[in-house]
């Protein structure tokens, strides 16, 4: 074999040797001695704490961070929860399971625990608690985190007609998702205190008549049924309340609704001009969309606040009747595109499938504040010349209209609000709306303060705020 052929072949055997050593060393993992010393690990939380849960439904998931600070790594032998609880949920390194053993943390590197909370429903009715504390050892040192769950029973109604004549108390809380339907000629009554909490995408439909009355002491809430955050305080996290044709008799007092596309949608098309939906000392709001749609519906509200959506708030179209009396429509919505206004009435509508619905409107505003953001936060359309019946006395606006300073009303002052920003749209001592309005039978307002001889403009009579 020529010479050079033999030196050729030494090198393919010195690189193929070479090559096998390489491979060899790489496949010796390397592992760390860990510290045969106890080491106090570094936690992230010393408590870990869920939101009100209802019972069989999955929390969010929460971070655990557990950090090794010492210069050399630990063996954690075991990861358990001490009262072996089943309601919490670990993962670590995407295996979930009830405890974790023989875990290698690097020497100041630290792991992350997923959790997880879901509570079984128990015969408790009132809020509950459950408690565990999780334990992680490494050399017979434990340490650990205390896990905290409130957990609640509820109601749970889901793609339902409701039996006729249902009435839902303040026991428990009724939890929907779907649809949940009162159906023709039937009436849903709802006490005092009683809590509605409802899934994303679930409506509340009525075909027949809902009569909530809340009192001062103990409101009706409808929200969502996530009360942790962000969705506790997020619009668009359920659907609203539809009220349908042949829907009557339909009554809020004391009633809270946010948190939805849109609080109540009436498309009633009764032409009587009695109010198919009356509410009373009523919140309305936080909504993606608006708080009130009615189409060719007669509504009417008293002592009620309407506040802060994405769209106009109020939105009274294709005629009917709105008579808003003490009432406070305040859109401080945080969205600056919004051009939709506060309060909006027409006599024209397009519905769904893009027909014209042309009919008469009535519309009465007494001792109301209609403000906000945009320069016209009150806006009037009118397709046919006389169907547009407006009378307005004593209000608060904001609204390049000069006409709306005329029959004792404000223009373009600012009622100087407590804080917008957190939905207090109660009054401060500057305020022009401090008696500014005109005495009604409506004697306190939506707190349940005295008006007296001297009413204020908007739903809340001042009172001196404690600083």
């Amino acid at each position: 074999m020529p010479a050079n052929w033999m030196k050729r072949l030494n090198k393919a055997f010195i690189l193929v040797v070479s090559g096998l050593s390489i491979l060899a060393f790489a496949s010796c993992s390397y592992e760390p001695e860990p510290t045969t010393e106890p080491v106090n690990l570094i936690f992230s939380t010393d408590t870990l704490q869920f939101d009100t849960l209802f019972a069989e439904r999955l929390s969010i998931t929460k971070r655990l961070k557990i950090k090794n600070p010492s210069s050399k790594a630990v063996k954690i032998s075991n990861i358990e929860f001490r009262n072996q609880s089943q309601a919490f949920q670990l993962t670590l390194n995407g295996r979930t399971q009830a405890s974790f053993s023989d875990q290698l943390l690097l020497a100041e590197d630290s792991l992350l625990l997923l959790v997880s909370a879901n509570i079984d429903q128990g015969n408790e009715n009132n809020p509950f608690v459950i408690r565990d504390y999780l334990e992680v050892v490494n050399q017979n040192n434990a340490q650990s985190v205390v896990f905290e769950a409130w957990g609640q029973n509820a109601n749970y109604l889901s793609d339902t007609i409701l039996a006729c004549n249902s009435r839902w108390n303040s026991d428990k809380p009724y939890v929907l998702s779907g649809v949940i339907q009162v159906d023709s000629s039937c009436v849903l009554s709802i006490e005092a205190g009683a809590r509605i909490y409802s899934a994303t995408e679930t409506f509340l439909v009525v075909n027949g008549s809902l009569q909530a009355e809340g009192n001062l002491e103990n409101p009706i809430f409808f929200t969502n049924d996530r009360l942790d955050e962000p969705f506790a305080s997020s619009p668009g996290q359920w659907g609203g309340i539809v009220f349908l044709e042949g829907s009557k008799n339909n009554y809020f007092k004391y009633t809270t609704i946010k948190n939805a596309l849109f609080g109540v949608n009436l498309n009633i098309f009764d032409p009587d001009n009695e109010p198919d939906l009356t509410m009373e000392s009523c919140f309305v709001g936080n909504m993606a969309i608006s708080s009130v749609i009615s189409l060719n519906s007669d509504f009417a509200a008293l002592n009620s606040v309407f506040y802060n959506t994405a769209s106009g708030t109020v939105l009274h179209t294709g005629g009917g009747s709105a008579y808003y009396t003490h009432c406070t429509i305040a859109n401080y919505f945080n969205n600056t595109t919004r051009e939709d206004p506060a309060a909006f009435f027409s006599d024209l509508a397009v519905d769904n499938n893009d027909n014209e619905i042309l009919a008469a409107m009535d519309v009465q505003l007494l001792n109301n504040i209609i403000y906000g953001r945009i320069p016209d936060e009150i806006q009037f359309f009118e397709q046919q010349d006389g169907n547009l019946n407006f009378s307005f006395s004593h209000n608060l606006f904001r609204s390049t209209i000069e006409a709306l300073s005329e029959n004792n009303s404000i223009r373009n002052q600012e009622p100087s609000f407590v804080e917008v920003g957190n939905q207090d749209f109660r009054l401060r001592e500057d305020s022009p709306a401090i008696g500014s309005a005109l005495s009604t039978e409506i004697a306190t307002d939506i707190q349940g303060e005295v008006r007296g001889a001297s009413p204020d403009i908007g739903a809340y009579q001042y009172v001196k705020i404690e600083e």
